[in-house]
């Protein structure tokens, strides 16, 4: 968290094995979830990302995300409408697997996708999941590690996102 708010950063992934672990230690620990979405790589990215959160060095994040189960009843038809939008909106989406198996809990998230969408695709799955988890500030990071992790609190300060 950052100034209270929560704070994650997608990191589109294709073919990045020699760095991404670079990426995943280097991230700040303001940063509550990181969104890692592997492009159909054909290398060993996804074998060392979810190597790296299987091995728990990823410190859990202090944010859990709590999901009730929505049933239809007479009083919440909007509720019901608004599912049943989500639903169809994910047909303009590259199809694409969370592999974790605790996402609701871990601070990295491993979304894979199903077929190459190329970076545009892998940042729209990223930025989906944290605005379907109620995200507060995004931001994007390449996986060849290309940005530097220092800067981004005084970005996010500099765009008054968390003021």
């Amino acid at each position: 968290m950052l100034s209270n708010k929560t704070i994650a950063v997608v990191v589109p992934a294709y073919n990045e094995e020699s760095q991404i672990l670079q990426v995943l230690e280097g991230m700040p620990s303001f940063v509550d979830r990181i969104i890692v979405v592997d492009d159909c790589s054909t290398d060993g990215t996804a074998t060392i990302v979810m190597n790296y959160i299987s091995k728990g060095y990823q410190n859990n994040s202090n944010i859990r995300i709590f999901k009730k189960a929505v049933e239809q009843t007479k009083y919440n038809r909007a509720e019901m409408v608004l599912n049943d939008m989500a639903l169809r909106e994910a047909e303009y989406y590259t199809p694409s697997i969370i592999t974790n198996e605790r996402p609701d809990d871990d601070r990295i998230i491993f979304i894979k996708h199903t077929k190459n969408g190329g970076v545009g695709a892998a940042i729209a799955s990223g930025y989906k999941w944290c605005l379907d988890h109620q995200i507060d500030c995004t931001a994007v990071m390449a996986g060849d590690g290309q940005m530097d992790p220092e800067e981004l609190e005084k970005m996010l300060i500099t765009l008054k996102a968390i003021a």
